[in-house]
């Protein structure tokens, strides 16, 4: 069974307003696992923080996948990630590629689809057209 693993890219727009539906179509999918690092929790108030929004606006995203928590071995894999790759988004990487072979990344972030490729994960991005 597939393990999904979701960055802030597709979850933002999933909760903020003027996001994408699919976004939100996507997540309310019955019957798939839903992972994201801790990582997810706080990026996701920091842009609410930012917009002036209230941070329960986060909740329904968050009850709806499993946290990983971010240790010190998703921080060296993440720092051993190749090709090069933003700090929050190898933390992303790293914690994914935890979830083993079955992992699917699920971003609407080019650079992050294509690094996931580099280290044979492979990616979704459910606000592309169909």
């Amino acid at each position: 069974m597939t393990r999904y693993y979701l960055d802030s890219s597709v979850a933002l727009h999933a909760m903020l307003p003027g996001g994408s539906a699919r976004a939100a179509e996507w997540l309310d999918v019955g019957g798939q696992a839903i992972y994201s690092s801790t990582l997810l929790q706080l990026e996701l108030s920091r842009v609410l923080r930012r917009e002036g929004l209230p941070t329960s606006r986060a909740r329904p995203v968050i009850d709806r996948i499993a946290l990983i928590s971010i240790d010190d071995g998703v921080l060296n894999a993440a720092a051993a990630i190749e090709p090069h790759v933003k700090s929050l988004d190898a933390i992303h990487l790293a914690t994914c590629a935890l979830l083993g072979p079955e992992a699917c990344l699920v971003t609407h972030d080019l650079a992050m689809a294509q690094a996931a490729s580099a280290l044979g994960v492979s990616a979704v991005d459910p606000l592309e057209p169909r």
